[in-house]
């Protein structure tokens, strides 16, 4: 293949050594500058002409080459009004991806559009004389930081840091030696000087490290913001004026640093009217002309389904600011599973309210609450859905490009959704079943968890559509090869508490011993070898800090179940006369006429295990 134009030899090879493009059937491509359009690509049999902007077009532009080399010649213009489209990880919930990791998806990302990658961080970047700082948590050092911006820059993708100024620092609250700046639960204590030494050396840090004066400081969810320490100390205050006090220190300090801030808007409507997402429009002319307007206000939002909700947070937006940006979501923090169904369900009425509302920049965040169980690339659909839904065309066969990135198809990633929905309709909602079904107790239950006996059914036909997707040649067969594993555990387990309740309450003691020395035993198994796949891609794509949570939870499961066990097979020999749990226990069955068969959202595993303390 010749290239003309331009020099991206390097280029090429990370694509080729990081995805499943292939550049066969592609004789030449030449490049070459243009300021009409984001890119334009004229194709002649196997030959292309790629006009192009700024050198990030040249790598979209080649994203839909590669994905779309078997079509007809062809003449497209393709442009965008974003200024920005960025893609968040959450780097502080226990799964830290490696900086190769990150490569891979920064080739992802370039080849769809994006423009920055950034990295949710909390304590996990080295401060100097703050060893506790991240500490056993996986923090990047400088030197793994620079290598990823400098391998980041051949693709022209931005890296940028988000950090916490006021809450979400529970980790380094760890550590005696930050109880000088606590409030209490999470948050940083307003006012303490110590607190804004702190955050001055975080930004300064922040800055030099990513070489950059943007960064994202964060300020969401500080629920009990003034009511610790800060209380004790001061009394009852106004809390937005609390906020509004400690925002102005905190950009006093990236004005004296040349720092660009953008941070999340939702405390300001929950001081505001008590609840973020309460509905209608909030009005913020009394405190508008306290809000500085060169910081970036971000609405986040990856809930609505409706765009009217999205059009009146942007009203509201409005009257507190007109220096905005949105944040929507890939939904990769419910579990093992992802939800790209339900990402690209939201993020259709979002997009359309951020091109009315004039939007120019847009982040895509993919949490990783409670665990960070799922894998980075099972959004990739997501990712792909949301930067195409920003041009002005819908010319990207989705198939096709997921297909060639990856090796499987949008049909075959979007098969993974299945795992959550076990029910009748396969209706898109936000439940997760596949990761609470896992863990529920079989004695003692849940009084949240409602359960059916077709969810063994369901299950089962999952592991039959997912099991010849393991044998793909692909660079991501062992995301498919672990939640295969998941749907074949809970093609068992999903009801074995049924089971085990009426056999027992049936005094059933050949049931009983078939459930305790089959049914058991091959969940055990089961487990273990799902244990085994779901180790491999954690640490093929995290660095090892924050295993050490699923190893204590697997490890329950699996002595939880063995116990079990044991205490059926000594009631089958009588050797006990009861089982108490099961005679106190109340099945909590779903109703018939429940579309949902009684599956919730429910992402906690403190609260699965026991009805007692943790």
């Amino acid at each position: 293949m010749n290239i003309k134009g331009i020099e991206i030899i390097k280029e090429i090879q990370n694509i080729k050594a990081y995805t499943a493009f292939k550049f066969d059937g592609i004789d030449s491509i030449e490049f070459k500058v243009f300021d009409d359009y984001d890119y334009q690509i004229i194709k002649t049999n196997k030959t292309y002409v790629v006009y192009y902007r700024l050198q990030r077009d040249i790598y979209a532009a080649l994203g839909y080459i590669l994905s779309h080399k078997n079509h007809k010649d062809y003449d497209i213009k393709r442009s965008r009004k974003l200024k920005s489209l960025g893609y968040m990880i959450d780097c502080a919930r226990n799964a830290v991806p490696t900086i190769d990791t990150l490569k891979r998806q920064v080739v992802n990302l370039s080849l769809m559009g994006y423009t920055y990658i950034g990295l949710y961080l909390e304590d996990l970047f080295e401060l100097d004389d703050q060893e506790e700082f991240g500490y056993m948590r996986g923090r990047y050092t400088t030197s793994q930081i620079s290598d990823l911006i400098t391998f980041s820059k051949r693709f022209d993708i931005k890296v940028i840091p988000y950090i916490q100024t006021l809450a979400h620092l529970n980790a380094i609250f760890k550590h005696a030696k930050y109880n000088a700046v606590l409030d209490t639960a999470d948050i940083l204590l307003v006012d303490e000087p110590k607190t804004y030494e702190l955050i001055e050396k975080m930004l300064v840090t922040a800055q030099s490290m990513f070489h950059t004066n943007e960064i994202n400081i964060g300020m969401d969810e500080a629920w009990q913001l003034g009511l610790g320490k800060y209380l004790n100390r001061n009394g009852y205050q106004n809390r937005m004026d609390i906020m509004l006090n400690h925002l102005d220190k905190v950009l006093d300090i990236c004005k004296k640093n040349n720092i660009k801030a953008s941070m999340w808007a939702d405390m300001f409507f929950h001081l505001k009217g008590g609840a973020y997402f309460s509905k209608g429009v909030t009005s913020f002319d009394d405190i508008k002309d306290m809000i500085p307007s060169d910081v970036e206000l971000i609405y986040w939002d990856y809930y609505h389904t409706d765009q009217k909700d999205y059009d009146d947070k942007f009203a509201s937006l409005k009257t507190l600011t007109s220096n905005y940006g949105f944040a929507g979501g890939a939904w990769k923090w419910v579990g093992f599973a992802p939800f790209n169904g339900f990402s690209e369900k939201a993020s259709i009425p979002a997009i359309e309210a951020c091109k009315k509302a004039n939007v120019d920049h847009f982040v895509v965040t993919s949490w990783g609450d409670n665990g960070a169980e799922a894998s980075m690339f099972s959004i990739l659909p997501s990712l792909l859905f949301i930067s195409q839904s920003f041009y002005e065309d819908d010319l990207t066969d989705e198939n096709k490009f997921l297909y060639g990135l990856t090796g499987y198809s949008k049909n075959q990633w979007m098969s993974l959704d299945l795992l959550n929905q076990i029910y009748p309709s396969k209706e898109i909602k936000t439940v997760n079943p596949s990761k609470y079904l896992l863990f529920e107790d079989l004695l003692l239950g849940d009084s949240r968890i409602k359960l059916h006996k077709d969810y063994e059914k369901s299950y089962q036909d999952i592991k039959d559509i997912i099991e010849p997707l393991t044998t793909i040649d692909s660079p991501y067969v062992y995301i498919f090869n672990t939640l295969y594993d998941l749907s074949f555990i809970l093609s068992i387990k999903s009801t074995l508490s049924i089971k085990l309740y009426e056999l027992y309450h049936k005094k059933d003691k050949e049931g009983l011993l078939d459930l305790a020395t089959i049914d058991l035993s091959e969940t055990i198994d089961l487990i273990k070898q799902f244990y085994k796949d779901f180790n491999y891609q954690w640490h093929y794509e995290n660095k090892p800090y924050g295993f050490e949570v699923q190893s204590y939870r697997f490890g329950g499961l699996i002595q939880r179940l063995e116990d079990i066990k044991i205490k059926v097979l000594d009631y089958v020999k009588g050797n006990i006369s009861s089982i108490e749990e099961l005679d106190h226990r109340i099945l909590n069955l779903a109703d018939e006429d429940d579309p949902f068969l009684g599956c919730i959202y429910y992402n906690q595993f403190i609260k699965y295990v026991t009805f007692g303390t943790f």
